[in-house]
């Protein structure tokens, strides 16, 4: 009985199954229950046997309800493939050590965590590190490199991980801001591993504030547009429209400063 599939019509008890366990869960005699269950039958117009199971059904609810809301914390599967370790994408921030969430800092000083790096992560940070530290270097002056270190880091974190490591794949700021986090996501997923991610606080956000300049302010500024100074294989992004109630924050913009200052007042 055990062994029909949940959608089907056929009851997965027998009659005789269901009336036991009926009695174990309920304190009260056998003449008292039947008696019970005949009274909510004929007032409700349903058999005997159909409210064991409407019983049943409200005992197992509460345990499907702490599966359906308890987060899955270890990798999917992909066949053919079986992950042991995770994958863990954490944000570091500015640059500051003193700017670290609880979490972040949690999750690169796990003595048993690979943490894999690049170079835009501050050196304060690293040194915080306590497990094996991995750190990518970008060849400056090379078109493309970016995105070569790029499939390097998501292949070794993925080799990394279906060998039963935890890793951290450290990044700077915030991982969702203009830091690939969601392109990096995607493509563990695909290989069959379901990261998380630790929030960082993003520059856009701190680095004006640092400066004494309040991206919104009552009556001055009502909005905070956040964009690019390199748009993919290094094209110029659109520049938004102007507006006189709007904060603009570029990032990685350094190199177009003045292409970038020059558009926008001209």
């Amino acid at each position: 009985h055990l062994n029909t599939h949940p959608l089907s019509p056929t009851p997965p008890y027998s009659s005789k199954t269901a009336h036991s366990l009926s009695s174990s869960i309920s304190p009260r005699s056998t003449r008292t229950q039947f008696m019970m269950s005949r009274l909510f039958s004929s007032s409700l117009g349903i058999s005997q046997q159909t409210l064991v199971y409407i019983f049943l059904l409200l005992l197992l609810l509460p345990s499907f309800s702490v599966c359906l809301s308890t987060p899955s914390s270890t990798p999917i599967s992909t066949p053919g493939i079986t992950p042991r370790g995770t994958i863990t994408l954490v944000g570091s921030g500015p640059g500051s050590p003193s700017l670290l969430t609880l979490a972040a800092l949690s999750c690169i000083q796990n003595p048993d965590a690979l943490v894999i790096s690049d170079r835009l992560v501050s050196q304060p940070i690293l040194d915080l590190v306590k497990g094996e530290l991995r750190v990518h270097q970008k060849v400056l002056g090379q078109p493309g490199c970016a995105d070569r270190v790029q499939d390097m880091i998501n292949e070794e974190c993925v080799s990394a991980a279906l060998q039963g490591k935890d890793v951290v794949r450290l990044k700077i700021g915030d991982p969702y801001i203009f830091g690939r986090g969601s392109e990096e996501v995607l493509y563990f997923t695909e290989r069959g591993i379901r990261p998380r991610v630790v929030p960082g606080v993003s520059s856009s956000l701190s680095a004006p504030l640092l400066a004494g300049i309040p991206l919104t302010h009552r009556g001055v500024s009502n909005r905070v547009t956040i964009c690019t100074g390199y748009g993919r294989k290094e094209s110029v992004p659109r520049l938004p429209l102007y507006d006189e109630m709007q904060s603009v924050v570029f990032l990685m913009a350094v190199g177009r400063l003045r292409d970038l200052m020059g558009r926008l007042v001209g």
